[in-house]
């Protein structure tokens, strides 16, 4: 069994919030026992809505001239520089983008991560898919209208003029990085030190370096820079590759750049960049403190830009200018509940909240916690937990002050009422909540054995006094007002990602592997199905109504329905690409989150 780790509720990816309304045939929590079947709610989704701002983790940077330059981030957003101003971010991508070259100021290529390509005309952004493999960089020669972009399966194509080729195999391994000094002369580089050169076809492979290759600038024909993830540059100069070490052995190139061949600019991970003047590489200076460098771009003949992973920026003409924030990184969705059908709350991992009130979403606001990994609603109460272990309830529509509870990060909570509520944390506690006051962290129900080798991912209460808790071995653990119990539900030993109880009679739990878990119960007789395969990707979330409907998300954009006692077949109609965590309540309404946006589906 490969190592499998849990999702902790971050994300570097675009996230959004569905809302679900399914309008068919809910089942009863008994409906397991009946023989009859009937067809499963289809869900028709409409148009999603944003609730996080655009933008975010900065990819990639292009500067074709030295009064423009254009960034891409991973939450598919650009941000536009002008002049020295720059525009806010603004989402052209439903995933994220990973690469960017401007041939001027009219015409720029984003690629993204579905094999996807974004082309800026001066005024408007068109997307098309053009490769099955997910993109990786993408250069146009400055001035022309042919682009090459590379790809995960050792690919390139090219574009001329909009009109893009098939993919032609150059390596063996995935291609990182490209750059084109004319319309017939490029240099594509890869993750095993190998680099290829492009004067109408391709060349086999030359060994560059004994890294791997992250990046590659080349000023002029026959004229290269290409960083590598062991701190080098090599520099390709009468046909021959040689390296420099320009950072330490741990410390990989991020970007390398070229204004001319004796102006370069190599910007690393650890946010430290180094110039070249033609003879040698400087000593390496702090660009963005306590932040990470991702990209570097030079107009030809100066100056040079670079982002970081936090959304600054900082120009180095001479000497490098002190980082200014152009891209902020927003927060990510991490928890969602609903305590009607036309309240739900979202929270992230800022520490904000946005409510939903059956039409429309509030703007978020400050809960006065960190970053939250669990809400949970019953009517319009509401507890949200923290990763440090602090808990907040709003009442009356207001946020209270926030309490600590726990020594430990806290990673769900489930309210069945203002009088009960019981949540999880990271070291295997549970703790519970009776309307006045939290208990003490407890490990009751587990056995000494194996206290302390586990922790809690998610927890559902159906009742007061009647929860189920799910952690990292594919365990899970009942505990009410009945002596707590514990038992392997996972019996492959996959992590439990999330728990739905429907009631005391119907709980479903999913796993990181794409299988769930079923448990009934019928007097004393109380039993956990065999893991069944339902979605080939990994589930995030499961969350059922007291009716037995139960809906289930993954991190690829599908929704899987339980109803009548059956899994449906997987749907991938939902418009959005990595949902988190997902919310049902009363006989029909749903919601289900990824990091920024909302759509409404109805069944």
């Amino acid at each position: 069994m490969r190592e499998l780790r849990p999702w902790r509720g971050r994300v570097l990816a675009a996230t959004a919030v569905l809302v679900v309304s399914l309008c068919s045939g809910a089942a009863t929590a008994g409906a397991h026992q009946v023989a009859q079947r009937t067809a499963a709610p289809v869900v028709r989704w409409r148009a999603p809505h944003r609730i996080e701002p655009v933008g975010g983790h900065p990819s990639a940077i292009s500067c074709p001239t030295p009064t423009f330059c254009a960034a891409v981030d991973l939450a598919g957003a650009v941000v536009l520089e002008q002049s020295g101003t720059w525009t806010a971010p603004r989402a052209v991508d439903r995933v994220g983008l990973v690469g960017i070259s401007c041939a001027s100021a009219a015409l720029c290529v984003a690629v993204d991560r579905l094999g996807a390509v974004d082309v800026f005309d001066g005024a408007h952004w068109t997307r098309r898919a053009v490769d099955p493999e997910g993109l990786t960089a993408v250069s146009c020669a400055t001035g022309t209208a042919t682009c090459v972009a590379v790809d995960d399966g050792g690919r390139a194509l090219t574009d001329i003029a909009g009109t893009w080729s098939t993919p032609t195999a150059v390596g063996l391994y995935p291609l990182t990085a490209v750059s084109c000094t004319t319309a017939s002369s490029c240099v594509a580089v890869d993750g095993a030190g190998e680099a290829f050169t492009f004067t109408g076809t391709w060349s086999t492979a030359v060994q560059a370096g004994t890294a791997g290759l992250t990046s590659v600038a080349c000023p002029v024909v026959g004229r290269c820079e290409a960083g590598d993830d062991a701190g080098q540059v090599e520099t390709l100069a009468a046909g021959v590759w040689t390296p420099s070490a320009v950072f330490s052995a741990s410390t990989a190139v991020a970007s390398v750049a070229c204004a001319s061949t004796t102006s370069c600019v190599a910007l690393s991970g650890a946010s430290t960049g180094s110039t070249f003047g033609g003879a040698a590489w400087g000593t390496p200076h702090a660009v963005f403190p306590g932040d990470d460098g991702t990209a570097v771009a030079c107009a030809p003949a100066g100056p040079c830009t670079a982002v970081s992973a936090a959304g600054a920026v900082a120009m180095e003409a001479g000497s490098w200018s002190a980082p200014r924030t152009v891209d902020p990184t927003p927060g990510h969705l991490t928890a969602v509940s609903c305590g009607t059908p036309t309240f739900c709350v979202a929270v992230d991992d800022t520490g904000s909240a946005a409510r939903w009130n059956g039409t429309a979403w509030t703007r978020l606001v400050p809960t006065g916690l960190g970053s939250l990994t669990g809400v949970s609603c019953a009517g319009a109460f509401c507890v949200a937990v923290g990763d440090g272990g602090g808990a907040v309830a709003l009442q009356h529509g207001r946020w209270t002050r926030p309490r600590t509870i726990d020594a430990s990060a806290l990673t769900g909570v489930s309210c069945v009422a203002a009088t009960f509520c019981a949540a999880t944390d990271a070291a295997n506690h549970v703790l519970t909540f009776d309307g006045a006051r939290w208990s003490a962290p407890s490990v009751e129900g587990i056995p000494v054995v194996t206290r302390g080798v586990r922790g809690y991912n998610a927890v559902s209460c159906s009742a007061p006094r009647f929860c189920v808790a799910v952690e990292e071995n594919g365990h899970e653990l009942f505990f009410g007002t009945q002596t707590p119990f514990l038992k392997q539900a996972d019996a492959f030993g996959v992590p439990l990602t999330s728990v739905g109880c429907a009631s005391p009679a119907l709980c479903l739990a999913v796993d990181e592997e794409g299988n769930a878990v079923t448990y009934t119960a019928n007097g004393a007789h109380r039993v956990w199905s065999v893991p069944r395969r339902i979605d080939p990707f990994r589930l995030t979330g499961v969350a059922c109504t007291v009716r037995g409907f139960c809906l289930a998300v993954d991190d690829g954009g599908g929704t899987v329905v339980y109803a009548n006692g059956a899994w449906a077949p997987p749907s991938r109609t939902v418009p959005l690409t990595d949902l988190r965590a997902v919310a049902c309540t009363g006989a029909a309404t749903c919601v289900a989150i990824q990091p920024d946006s909302a759509a409404i589906g109805v069944g």
